[in-house]
């Protein structure tokens, strides 16, 4: 299924961030924060064409001769006068980063993911494309097992990060189909058409705020 990078390089930010803290512990003043996650007091980035958002769409796997689309500071209105960050994101997929966090997050990202240097019209970005990666409804690389019984998974509820019918969506669904998973919540990142998808093979549930689940 999908994958949300933020989630998974969230734990990296904050070894990095304490690694700072402990060189610069003689100068408090000399500190800063690399934030890997949407953080909406900062400008976004949107790619030139329509669709070029696509070429920074990974799988978890390892790409050659990738190409991207320049990209640019968004030009929402409301968001003109906020300042840039560090780090920031195109799709779910990926992360793109400047040479100021490049150069702290770089040791502790070289073992897991690809990383593409580009050129954005003179300004040096680095594009993270993570592929160490384990599915976390792989039941045979969990840690916990919560039905040792009979080794089942008995339910899902969180982000799956399908968003277009395609091969990816139908492998997701024969998944969770086979493995005979009785609850499914798919919340945040689901679009509209891949959750209709989901619900002609598969029992779905609405989330929303105020739900309470007894299991």
């Amino acid at each position: 299924m999908g994958f949300d990078l933020g989630h998974t390089i969230s734990s990296v930010s904050k070894f990095a961030l304490r690694t700072k803290r402990r060189i610069d512990k003689n100068d408090e003043s000399n500190i800063k924060v690399y934030e890997l996650w949407l953080d909406h007091t900062y400008r976004t980035y949107e790619t030139l064409t329509k669709d070029g958002y696509r070429t920074y769409e990974f799988e978890g796997k390892k790409v050659e001769n990738r190409k991207f689309d320049l990209i640019y500071p968004s030009k929402y209105k409301d968001e003109l006068d906020k300042p840039i960050g560090d780090v920031f994101s195109i799709t779910p997929s990926s992360y793109i980063m400047n040479e100021n966090a490049y150069k702290i997050l770089y040791p502790y990202l070289k073992k897991h993911s690809q990383i593409f240097k580009i050129n954005n019209n003179g300004t040096i970005f680095y594009v993270i494309n993570v592929t160490d990666l384990i599915d976390c409804l792989d039941y045979d690389n969990s840690e916990i097992k919560r039905f040792p019984s009979s080794g089942r998974i008995y339910g899902v509820i969180g982000g799956f990060h399908l968003f277009d019918v395609n091969e990816r969506l139908e492998k997701t669904i024969d998944y969770l189909k086979e493995n005979n998973i009785e609850l499914l919540y798919p919340c945040h990142c689901v679009s509209l058409k891949a959750k209709i998808q989901m619900s002609k093979k598969l029992d779905i549930n609405e989330v929303g705020v105020g739900l309470e689940l007894k299991i």
